[in-house]
């Protein structure tokens, strides 16, 4: 990391970075995305109005990784640019501070994005959970062994098996090649925000209390606004924060109803704070904090297959947000449930704990516009609806065939019985070629049949199909479970309440700081 020493008094602010400045980004509609760019993009600025021995010293500040990914890759696409950015958990250096453990060791990535720079300089950003339960590719350990393709936490690919494999893991999982690696750690971040003298943050109320055990078994109850794992304690209301307090800030993850997601959104909160104050005049004007900035955004970074130039091309096309202006997606998750085989009191799934889980058309929903492919996913799958027409025809009255292409050994079987006690003439058929969507696949005249069985199959996507003369339901690895179907103009059962549609995201700049 940086000392405190001062930059170099030959170092000039003024003049030009030398730079291409090129690819400035359009940005569309969204929210913020997290919080190391805000640092870099306020980097670029400074850079911006350097001179070479500034950028000279800012390339030799920055630490280089070597990435071996060898060559089954998706394909290059020369006309965009994809940079993989994660702010990691590494707590070199620092104990047990920001709610580590003595149990985990290296570094888990934290925060993960993959932002898309098309070739008209439209720029989205993809944030993924951490928690999210995915494939992780074969690799080798650095003592020589292999570890076959198996299904992990998002976070562990880095822990596992460096920066490589987390590369590689995006690629197998989105099927958009990597250009570029950046990632930043805690102590950096922490550097970063106290370079720029801290920011305002928004705290809400909330009577919500989460009641958890941590890595020691200990139990612990956190709120919003006071979390032991964290460190995190303050509000309601506004408040500004620095280094530490910024820290805690952004990582707490426990005393939210939505869990990480809620700390995605934290973040977000936070990074577009960061990047108003950073281009602020009050730091760029102010020669000690431009140039603590300075270090402490170099210092902190890390770079794999990419050079500082790329990096400010980066940065380049980010500055559009502070204005909330850039596409930001959030991959969709969910917690186990009871068809998935996990217990959903606590969220856990057997030999893997509280993950979340995510529909693959969902993910293939965001990417496939990117350029990405999911596997098992077309492109009529994300096009099609997976709302079923009016049920009109009874389950008793509907014969279906029931086939699994969902990669889960004896998942037919299951569905079947499960579809038998609704009510439903279901046979198990064997196996089906892999995919990520259900699908509902019926023949001539059994259109209607056919929605009372996608009703009983959430997420399922109903096909007409020429070829057959029944209806087949072909189990995909999103299959999460069969439910009741609710009868066209059926009468909701005493006590209960429709439920209301889903609010729309968000959109645009985040609100104005805390109104109470």
């Amino acid at each position: 990391m940086p000392g405190d020493s001062p930059l170099p008094s030959r170092l000039s602010l003024r003049g030009d970075g030398g730079f291409d400045r090129s690819r400035r980004g359009r940005f569309r509609g969204g929210r913020f995305g997290a919080v190391l760019t805000a640092a870099l993009s306020a980097a670029v600025l400074l850079f911006s109005v350097g001179g070479w021995s500034l950028y000279a010293y800012a390339n030799g500040n920055v630490t280089h990784v070597d990435l071996d990914l060898g060559d089954d890759r998706p394909a290059a696409d020369h006309d965009v640019e994809n940079y993989l950015l994660v702010g990691t958990d590494s707590r070199a250096g620092t104990g047990d501070e920001y709610g580590g453990s003595s149990l985990v060791a290296g570094q888990r990535s934290d925060t993960t994005m993959l932002i898309h720079v098309a070739e008209d300089g439209a720029t989205t950003m993809v944030s993924f959970p951490r928690d999210t339960l995915v494939v992780i590719p074969e690799y080798t350990d650095a003592a020589g062994k292999v570890h076959k393709k198996h299904r992990g936490r998002f976070n562990s690919a880095i822990t596992d098996g460096g920066p490589s494999l987390l590369v590689k893991m995006i690629e197998s999982l989105t099927g958009m090649r990597v250009d570029h690696y950046v990632s930043v750690d805690l102590a950096g971040f922490k550097q970063i925000t106290d370079a720029i003298g801290g920011v305002d943050v928004c705290v809400l109320p909330s009577d919500f209390k989460d009641h958890f055990q941590d890595d020691n078994k200990r139990w612990r109850v956190s709120t919003n606004t006071n979390d032991t794992m964290s460190g995190w304690s303050g509000g309601p209301g506004t408040l500004h924060v620095n280094g530490e307090q910024a820290l805690a800030f952004v990582r707490q993850r426990h005393g939210f109803m939505q869990g990480d997601i809620a700390r995605i959104n934290r973040q977000q909160q936070f990074l577009g704070a960061v990047l108003r104050k950073a281009t602020s005049g009050d730091v760029l004007t102010n020669p000690l904090k431009s140039s603590a900035l300075l270090r402490a955004a170099t210092g902190a970074v890390t770079l794999g297959n990419t050079t500082l130039d790329e990096l400010m091309a980066l940065g380049l096309s980010m500055k559009g947000m502070a204005a909330g202006t850039m596409h930001v997606e959030t991959l969709p998750t969910r917690a186990p449930g009871l068809a998935d085989g996990g217990n959903p009191d606590n969220g856990t799934l057997p030999g893997f704990g509280a993950v979340q889980l995510y529909d693959p058309v969902d993910l293939a929903k965001i990417v496939m516009p990117l350029g990405g492919q999911v596997e098992g996913v077309t492109l009529e799958d994300t096009t099609a609806s997976a709302t079923p027409g009016p049920v009109t025809v009874p389950p008793a009255q509907v014969a279906v065939a029931v086939y699994n292409g969902s990669g889960t050994s004896g998942l037919a079987a299951k569905v079947t019985t499960a579809l038998v006690r609704e009510g439903f003439q279901a046979t198990s058929a064997g196996n089906a070629d892999p995919r990520a969507a259900s699908q509902v696949r019926y023949g001539p005249g059994q259109e209607q049949a056919a929605w009372t069985v996608q009703a009983a199959v959430p997420g399922s996507i109903a096909r007409a199909d020429s070829t057959i003369t029944g209806i087949h339901l072909i189990l995909g690895s999103g299959y999460t479970g069969v439910v009741a179907p609710a009868m066209a103009g059926a009468t909701p059962a005493a006590g209960t309440t429709p439920a209301a549609p889903a609010a729309a995201a968000p959109q645009g700049p985040p609100p104005p700081p805390c109104t109470l």
